[in-house]
């Protein structure tokens, strides 16, 4: 087959198993996969039934192979080289791939074979995009998160050695060691266990109590860093997108670039379905509106106005004060840039340039419509 036929199948392969619906495809072969092996595990299933399970996790099992094998082919006929199963990615769909014949060539009881294909779950970690986030999220605070941690081994290690000290004649059972004592450590630690052995010392429950107060504020802290951390990173995922959509405004190319990033942390973002009202005419106004991609209609008399990506609307009712002088309405899927009246206000303030063109739109737009008015009459 001649190569450019060949690049062609395999970039028709590659889309298809990057389409929506395969991965719809993949999760459900996954939700079965996983519902087989657990129920496989049930003693008081009946033979047939465990046969179809079985059966049914083979199928699983040649659905990740064909998986694998076309994403190894593909990369490899686009890449010239097996570099797929060196990324993360490649290594991940080996993972749900191999282990099992593997452990049944070897020699693993089937039963226990299978349980290998809990390792499927792995798949999720390249599909969902919210754990790639958390994945940067985490590098990103790293330091922050491995100093919490450090604070976490010392209050783990320095409780488990004054109460392996304290409490080891008394409870041997208990504190009698201190691998033994570091297992009371971590769950009093995290709260979650204290109760299973209790300290009979006073000195030995006031470490204790410390221990459950620091436990709180350790996790407090892991809390607070992720949270800070996705909020960062949703803010500039955000300015972002909205840089890219008001570098796409003609209106904005002439601003220089720290004027566009004072304008970028103003603007709002707002994706809006076909045939959607964004402003009706008598309300008031209190934002405009940058077409950053789709279409709106202006509800003029006597004939409505379509305005495209790069034009803007409500600026009549910001410059005037006034409400709303048209109804608008979406023609297509539309991406809009919003600027709310007190930000408008500001910036042309510092901008006077850019108010002087929105007024002269304005202006424009309004000796315009009077035109086909007189026309129309």
């Amino acid at each position: 087959m001649p190569q450019h036929r060949i690049e062609n199948v395999s970039s028709g392969f590659w889309l298809f198993i990057e389409s929506r619906g395969y991965r719809v495809l993949q999760y459900c072969v996954l939700a079965a996969g996983l519902v087989a092996m657990s129920a496989a595990t049930v003693p008081d299933v009946r033979p047939e039934l465990r046969a179809w399970l079985t059966v049914g996790l083979w199928c699983c099992l040649g659905f990740f192979t064909f998986e694998l094998a076309v994403r190894v082919w593909t990369r490899s006929v686009s890449e010239r080289g097996p570099r797929y199963l060196l990324a993360a990615a490649g290594a991940i769909d080996a993972m749900a791939v191999l282990p099992i014949p593997i452990a049944l060539l070897v020699g693993v009881p089937a039963e226990t074979a299978w349980l290998l294909a809990s390792l499927w779950l792995l798949k999720l970690t390249t599909s969902v995009p919210g754990l790639a986030l958390l994945g940067r999220v985490i590098s990103l605070e790293s330091r922050s998160l491995a100093s919490v941690f450090a604070i976490f081994l010392i209050v783990l290690l320095l409780a488990a050695v004054a109460l392996y000290v304290l409490e080891r004649a008394a409870q041997p059972e208990q504190f009698g060691s201190l691998p033994l004592s570091l297992w009371w450590s971590v769950t009093t630690l995290t709260t979650t266990g204290y109760g299973d052995a209790v300290p009979e010392s006073f000195l030995g429950r006031v470490i204790a109590g410390m221990v459950m107060i620091c436990g709180l504020g350790v996790f407090g802290l892991l809390t607070g860093i992720l949270a800070t951390g996705f909020a960062a990173e949703h803010r500039r995922r955000d300015f972002i997108r909205t840089w890219d959509l008001v570098t796409r405004v003609p209106f904005f190319r002439d601003l220089y670039p720290a004027a566009i990033v004072e304008l970028t942390r103003m603007l709002r973002r707002l994706d809006v379905a076909e045939r959607t009202v964004v402003v009706r005419r008598g309300r008031p106004g209190d934002c405009m509106y940058f077409i950053a991609s789709g279409e709106v209609e202006v509800k003029l008399e006597p004939r409505p106005v379509r305005l495209g990506p790069g034009s803007f609307f409500g600026e009549m009712a910001l410059l005037e004060r006034g409400p709303r002088t048209a109804t608008v309405v979406t023609t297509a899927p539309t991406t809009l840039l919003i600027l709310d009246v007190s930000d408008f206000h500001a910036f042309t303030a510092l901008h006077p340039d850019l108010a002087q063109t929105v007024e002269t739109e304005a202006k424009r737009r309004a000796s315009d419509s009077k035109r086909k008015v007189s026309k129309e009459q």
